[in-house]
């Protein structure tokens, strides 16, 4: 009898030892299930191409993987018919801008030039979103016609039938281009033109990652030309391409 309190109070202290123990196992648990949530999440990689430069390399490449047709390497572009801006220029702001945006809304972005003095062909472009593994590559351009009255955005992709990529590739690209062209339209209200599938673009044929290029509108159009080099303008093309990046990730 005179044992018993000794008796309960080593009790006492076992459980409260095994119970802190127990509790410091649930802790460690629950902090390790939120670092894999973190490690799992899914960080969208985009690589973005501002279209030409102002500086080309010479001399041509394979039209793609295999083919005996050849194309330059890349070329100089259009430039503004009003603003007499260059191509590569406008090109080149858009797409920096564009990774800020989509860099804020959680994707780990990369150019494949930050600057008009790298001479960088199609293919050697294509090969850096392969490189990164891109799960969207955004190719940025503007458009020229004979008509100055022509106007609108497009964007382009790869055939249902391409020789170069394969048929699941081509249908990514195609959705790509879609939901890109939608949202662009929408949020700039310029004329949606379509998506143009075509085999006969080197910097599409190359990639082995969903691909598209967006035209944003005519330079050859002396009011979308100056529209296009306004800053509230630009603000809504790089909401409208982000948007459609982010509805094809969905």
């Amino acid at each position: 009898m005179i044992r018993k309190p000794k008796f309960l109070l080593l009790i006492l202290v076992m459980a409260i030892i095994t119970f802190s123990w127990i509790n410091s196992i649930d802790i460690h648990a629950a902090e390790n299930k939120n670092n894999l949530k973190k490690e799992d999440a899914f960080v969208p990689v985009i690589v973005i191409d501002p279209g030409h430069s102002g500086k080309i390399p010479s001399g041509t490449e394979r039209l793609g993987p295999g083919s005996s047709k050849r194309k330059a390497k890349c070329t100089s572009g259009t430039e503004g018919i009003s603003t007499r801006v260059p191509e590569y220029k406008l090109n080149l702001t858009i797409a920096k801008l564009l990774k800020k945006k989509l860099e804020s809304m959680g994707c780990k972005v990369y150019l494949t030039r930050s600057n008009n003095k790298k001479a960088i062909s199609n293919k050697e472009r294509a090969k850096i979103a392969n490189k990164k593994k891109a799960d969207a590559y955004i190719r940025i351009h503007a458009n020229s016609s004979s008509s100055s009255s022509t106007h609108g955005a497009m964007t382009i992709c790869t055939t249902a039938n391409s020789p170069y990529v394969s048929s699941k590739l081509s249908k990514e690209n195609k959705k790509l281009s879609t939901k890109v062209l939608n949202a662009y339209v929408k949020a700039t209200g310029c004329k949606k033109e379509r998506v143009w599938r075509t085999d006969t673009m080197s910097g599409n044929n190359w990639s082995k990652v969903p691909t598209t290029i967006i035209e944003m509108g005519y330079m050859s159009n002396p009011a979308e030309d100056r529209r296009m080099q306004k800053k509230s303008y630009q603000k809504k093309m790089v909401q409208g391409i982000a948007n459609g990046v982010m509805n094809y990730l969905k």
